[in-house]
């Protein structure tokens, strides 16, 4: 039981004790039932005199019950079961949990400081340095260049989608976002000027 939560525990406790309420129940009446019909009156020897008698049908109406008690706790206890199981992680093996996707962009600018980032995302991301080849930076932009060139700069770790919306607009319409190969072996979005 250690992978359950403590809801789910809770759970499973509540599902055993309702059969054990209903198991009992059931029990004290089939021993009544059983037991009630013949008394022995009288026994001399090997003679023994059995007559129709009164009995004790409390165990019939005690146990009868207990067993509607613990039926009726079985019943809610399914249902709570059910919102408890829907509502928290469950029993088989954990399943991975999903990558989180990153969107890595290069940049030269004032996009990989702190308060740049603060100011456009509300918050301040990861950022390493890395090198584009085969780019220039000029005129306050990185192009393509020839294959021995090459652009240094920091790498933007970025985790959604909207937030490169966001530099897509910063951008403006006199720019594009286009994927280029780092010297690290990674990818990432480069802005660069519309030709």
């Amino acid at each position: 039981m250690h992978r359950l939560s403590p809801g789910q525990r809770w759970v499973v406790g509540l599902g055993v004790f309702a059969l054990v309420l209903v198991v009992v129940g059931l029990v004290a009446v089939i021993v009544t039932v059983h037991a009630s019909g013949w008394c022995l009156v009288e026994s001399n020897g090997s003679d023994q005199t059995w007559e129709g008698c009164e009995t004790d049908d409390s165990g019939i109406v005690w146990g009868g019950i207990l067993a509607v008690i613990g039926l009726v706790h079985l019943g809610l206890t399914g249902l709570a079961g059910a919102l408890v199981w829907t509502s928290t992680p469950g029993i088989g093996p954990r399943a991975p949990r999903p990558v989180r996707e990153e969107f890595h962009v290069f940049t030269v600018g004032d996009l990989a400081g702190s308060a740049t980032q603060d100011a456009l995302f509300g918050r301040v991301f990861s950022v390493v340095e890395d090198v584009v080849p085969g780019w220039r930076f000029e005129d306050g932009a990185s192009r393509p260049g020839r294959p021995d060139d090459s652009v240094a700069g920091s790498v933007l770790r970025l985790d959604a989608e909207w937030q490169l919306a966001i530099l897509d607009r910063r951008a403006g319409p006199g720019q594009r976002r286009v994927r280029v190969d780092l010297a690290s072996g990674g990818t990432a979005w480069v802005f660069t000027p519309i030709v």
